[in-house]
């Protein structure tokens, strides 16, 4: 019966949470993206984690769907801030991450020992806080240790080159190939 239950959230969340994207994406820019609303999917997906067991099935289309647009504003902000993120790994995993933690608090069944949701919501986002900060200095620990032994990054020639060729030895898109990008 639980099963179930965290099934049918987990699947309102992420729908929700497409839809929430995909008229996100068309308000702003006015078309619809698929892309937007594949990665909303994932916002949804991530943000009803934290609280599938915990909340009214009402509850996660308004995490799934917060989560769907939180990733396109995301997105949207790391591309003004010119901070490279392709696939919109950040927004994904980290904001939405973030959302379904406090959101747990927002929306979800206090546990025993805590009196109020303003309580439990102190509580979420202190433990929040908590898993960003461990999150943070374990991947910081990991990226020295790669730097130290010069496996962080590409040579200059091969970022000069592309990814797509030094690593596939093929163009991603075929209009790579084509002399100044276009496709006569």
């Amino acid at each position: 019966e639980a099963t179930t239950y965290i099934a049918l959230t987990t699947t309102l969340a992420a729908s929700a949470g497409a839809i929430t994207a995909l008229l996100t994406a068309w308000a702003l820019f006015s078309k619809p993206d698929l892309t937007m609303a594949l990665n909303g999917v994932l916002g949804g997906l991530v943000a009803i984690t934290a609280n599938c067991d915990r909340v009214a099935q009402w509850e996660s289309l308004v995490i799934g769907g917060a989560g769907g647009a939180l990733v396109v504003l995301g997105i949207l902000m790391l591309d003004k801030l010119k901070i490279d993120d392709p696939v919109g790994a950040w927004p994904v995993h980290g904001l939405c991450g973030v959302w379904g933690g406090i959101a747990t608090g927002i929306f979800g069944d206090l546990p025993e020992g805590i009196e109020s949701v303003g309580g439990f919501i102190v509580v979420q986002s202190i433990a929040t806080v908590i898993i960003c900060t461990w999150a943070f200095f374990t991947m910081l620990g990991v990226f020295l240790a790669l730097k130290a032994v010069g496996v962080l990054r590409v040579s200059a020639e091969e970022e000069q080159a592309g990814l797509d060729i030094s690593e596939h030895g093929m163009h991603a898109y075929p209009s790579d190939g084509v002399s100044g990008g276009a496709i006569a």
